[in-house]
């Protein structure tokens, strides 16, 4: 798909040698790419740890390898056995002049999804190249963006231009369950040392674009476990009220009353469209709306794209336990609930939303202490014993910047310098670092990365082109913001 181009960038003598240093160092970023990918990093649930180290070592000696300066932090393992030690690494590796005011710094996480490895068409474990894309788990998501980073800063180190402030690369180990152990670590125990603007490198890639967008907000969550109660029995006298299962499955049957609060989301529908006309003709855009699919569509997935799920709160259900054997009327499930919250929305929020519903179907609701319920002075379900006790897994609030922040502005015009197409803006549905570092006043945050296809399935990739592309503009806005210009 063709996107519209915009008149050629301006660029000095200096930022041209630069820009041709990584041409020159293609191979050098899918070298690094292939060895990221062979280190397996796989992360399962915030309850069971995954050792690291392994890819923490590599990434810190390649690190110093090339004069950075690095700090590993250490979050303990909070379910870890007595007498083991298990711990999450972080790290922080920096170039240039620490104590100068100006800093700027790149971040990546370096765990990856779990995979079955019969469905790939390639080992995910070892990256395959075919027809310029790169095959691998983390390809895409992300270890492709982190390679990217480290090449940029690797060139930046080599060219001999003196920095005037700090660059630095973060490295978290778990953002692919909930961010516990890695920037919600860093953020709340170690802000000084993550305090400055950042380029996130996920992949950013948004169809039907194919240059990158730039995402500079993402939807909160409330991961919870709703433990529901009820009568035991045989099998054989069915229980239909007092089953446990039976309760869970109404809270999800009915949960189109449950009234998840709502909010102005932060970009409305016809902006994004805009902002995509910006890069798209209307013309194409139509012509790309009437187009069949260029895969098979899963024969399972009745709901298509769900383009509404952008502009309000959510909620799905993803895991249920229950029952010990089939001819045992439980008297416990547990249902875990994945909401995704719109900024301006808090968890008193959603628990006030949930307190209600669980009141229209005549149960008593338990919530952790530090909040609020609703139903404390219903007298109906008062002398009622509780019918669901709810717990968090992990929460954390959706967050939005401003476009006006300096590093936002540099990334702007670097991304069109570099990819020749207008910058386009868009709000994520899904959560990452950047979240944590919001939450304690860090500013001035951005999502920029390759894009690739299949994160979190089967032959996942990420495009070479795209590598280099987007280690440019790393360099170029590093260059910026943190050179003398010559």
């Amino acid at each position: 798909m063709s996107e519209k181009s915009i008149p050629a960038a301006q660029l000095s003598d200096a930022e041209k040698s630069l820009l041709d240093r990584v041409e020159k160092n293609k191979d050098a970023i899918v070298e690094l790419l292939k060895d990221l990918i062979a280190i397996d990093s796989r992360i399962y649930s915030a309850e069971q740890f995954c050792d690291q180290k392994k890819i923490f070592d590599f990434v810190e000696n390649y690190m110093k390898k090339i004069g950075a300066k690095c700090e590993r932090y250490s979050c303990p393992h909070p379910f870890r056995q007595s007498g083991t030690e298990q711990e999450w690494p972080s790290l922080v590796a920096t170039i240039g002049q620490e104590k100068r005011e100006k800093a700027l710094q790149f971040c990546g996480h370096l765990d990856v999804v779990p995979f079955t490895a019969e469905k790939w068409a390639t080992n995910p474990l070892s990256a395959t190249v075919k027809d310029g894309k790169i095959f691998g788990r983390g390809a895409s998501d992300m270890k492709g963006g982190v390679a990217s980073s480290m090449i940029a800063i690797k060139l930046l180190a080599e060219s001999g231009l003196p920095l005037e402030g700090s660059l630095r690369m973060l490295f978290f180990p778990d953002e692919e369950i909930n961010c516990d152990y890695g920037s919600q670590f860093m953020a709340s125990n170690h802000k000084d040392a993550i305090n400055a603007p950042t380029i996130i490198a996920e992949p950013t890639g948004q169809p039907p674009l194919t240059s990158p967008a730039l995402i500079i907000g993402e939807k909160g969550y409330a991961w919870l476990r709703l433990k529901f109660f009820g009568a035991s029995g045989h099998g054989s006298m069915p229980r239909p009220r007092s089953n446990a299962i039976n309760k869970a499955t109404r809270f999800i049957a009915g949960s189109k009353m449950l009234g998840l609060p709502k909010v102005k989301p932060p970009m409305s529908l016809m902006n994004m469209l805009r902002q995509l006309l910006g890069r798209i003709s209307f013309k194409t855009l139509i012509k790309i709306a009437k187009a069949p699919p260029v895969e098979s569509p899963d024969p399972y997935n009745e709901d298509g794209l769900g383009i509404g799920n952008l502009f309000k709160t959510t909620i799905s259900f993803n895991q249920i336990h229950a029952g010990t054997k089939i001819n045992v009327i439980p008297d416990s499930c547990e249902l875990e609930i994945d909401i995704r919250i719109l900024p301006g929305i808090t968890i008193q929020d959603v628990f006030d939303a949930i307190a209600s519903y669980c009141t229209k179907l005549g149960f008593r609701l338990k919530l952790p202490d530090a909040y609020a319920n609703l139903q404390a002075k219903n007298k109906r379900l008062e002398k009622r014993p509780v019918d669901v006790d709810l717990s968090i897994i992990s929460t954390a609030l959706g967050t939005f910047e401003n476009l006006d922040q300096p590093v936002i502005t540099l990334l702007k015009q670097a991304f069109e310098d570099v990819y020749g197409v207008k910058a386009v803006f868009f709000f994520a549905p899904g959560t990452s670092d950047a979240v944590s570092l919001r939450s304690v006043g860090i500013k001035d945050i951005v999502l920029f990365g390759p894009t690739g296809g299949h994160a979190h399935e089967a032959n996942e990739f990420v495009e070479i082109d795209q590598l280099v592309s987007a280690c440019k503009v790393y360099l170029l806005v590093a260059y910026r913001m943190l050179c003398k210009k010559i």
